[in-house]
């Protein structure tokens, strides 16, 4: 379906060597089916789910679990694409997202009560009866008495409602010694490839003037210390490379854009892929192709976008199902691009509220200025 041709081999730090074809697939939120489907039609797996790309790389952009029950199937696919490109000069690159941090720091709010049935053996029974002894004799330890809880059926009964079979495994299997956890820890929040950057939120000012490698470490120190961290590492703060959305959900003035040029600037680069913010379920350009959004909201969760990012010798393109769409390198380019792909998708109803908010945003942005200037002239 796709002529493959030379990629070298993924390197994940500073940079990957020159590439002919790169594909770039955003959050799968444990949605194992939808994933498979978008890796079948970039030509990547075939229908057993065995690498038939060749020689292309590809980079999934993080946010694997969570939402979904399926992570672990996707996560286990990942791990044997990773080895099986690599013996025909292939590769794939897996960059850390926020939600992998959440996994390693033990912040379970999304996790999908699938994704603990999914760890379930059969000793989990007995792997919960031994932790919840321990989290009995830890209260009586460290509480006074008089704040002890009655330790009664209901309460074993709540519990476990809280605790289902699989938690322990979870657990163990996302700690940095774990199965999941170490393999995070092996890959970086950032990549370069030939002139783009890849990386799940995106890199703010704040930490442009850091390297690549310089990044890849800090992450990687901290989540294998994930008791030590708070709202200041690097892996935590809403600025970092995680977590930050200023580049998806900015106005995209001339001041905006010449900061995120600085930004490139800064990394050598001539354009930057984010993922973490589903606005479009389709590949998204910003800032005259500066930017571009890979998240498509591919998971059952946000709706089944369906749309991968395609780089062949550096010229950008969507794929959708069954169609590919050049990508804009100029804002008018980029209304017209959204006009085109809302045609091919089934619900254009995100599309078209994305471009009705961005106009909305540079009128407001423009009657301010025009308002700050009347206001200078006056005075």
């Amino acid at each position: 379906m796709f002529a493959c041709t030379t990629v070298g081999q993924a390197t994940q730090e500073p940079s990957a060597p020159t590439t002919k074809r790169v594909v770039a697939i955003g959050d799968v939120h444990g949605d194992f089916k939808q994933f498979v489907k978008i890796l079948r039609a970039t030509g990547l797996v075939d229908k057993r789910n065995r690498w038939s790309g060749g020689k292309a790389h590809l980079v999934q952009l993080g946010d694997i679990p969570d939402r979904g029950p399926d992570s672990k199937k996707a996560m286990d696919l990942l791990m044997k694409l990773e080895k099986s490109s690599a013996k025909v000069g292939g590769a794939v690159t897996v960059l850390i997202g926020n939600h992998e941090a959440m996994m390693m720091t033990g912040d379970l709010r999304y996790v999908h009560p699938g994704e603990y049935a999914s760890f379930k053996d059969k000793n989990s029974k007995a792997r919960r009866n031994a932790y919840y002894k321990k989290t009995i004799n830890r209260i009586k330890n460290y509480a006074p008495e008089k704040k002890w809880p009655q330790f009664d059926k209901a309460y074993k009964q709540d519990w476990e409602h809280r605790f289902p079979l699989g938690y322990v495994e979870h657990q163990l299997a996302w700690a940095p010694t774990g199965k999941y956890g170490k393999w995070v820890l092996s890959h970086s929040a950032i990549a370069k490839i030939d002139d783009t950057i890849f990386l799940h939120g995106g890199l703010s000012v704040k930490y442009s003037g850091m390297s690549i490698a310089e990044i890849n470490t800090r992450v990687r120190t901290e989540l294998a210390r994930p008791s030590t961290l708070d709202k200041m590492s690097l892996s935590e703060n809403e600025q970092g490379p995680l977590w930050y959305r200023g580049w998806a959900q900015s106005v995209e003035s001339e001041e905006k854009q010449a900061a995120l040029e600085r930004v490139l600037v800064a990394q050598d680069a001539k354009r930057m892929v984010i993922a973490h913010t589903p606005l479009t379920p389709v590949v998204l350009p910003r800032f005259g192709g500066k930017l571009l959004i890979v998240d498509v909201g591919l998971s059952a969760h946000y709706g089944h976008g369906f749309s991968a990012l395609e780089i062949i010798n550096g010229k950008a393109r969507t794929i959708l199902e069954g169609h590919t769409l050049p990508l804009p390198n100029d804002l008018q380019g980029q209304n017209d691009y959204l006009q085109a792909a809302a045609e091919l998708v089934n619900d254009r109803s995100k599309i078209d509220s994305y471009v009705t908010a961005v106009e909305a945003a540079k009128a407001k942005a423009a009657e301010a200025a025009a308002q700050q200037s009347g206001e200078a002239t006056q005075g």
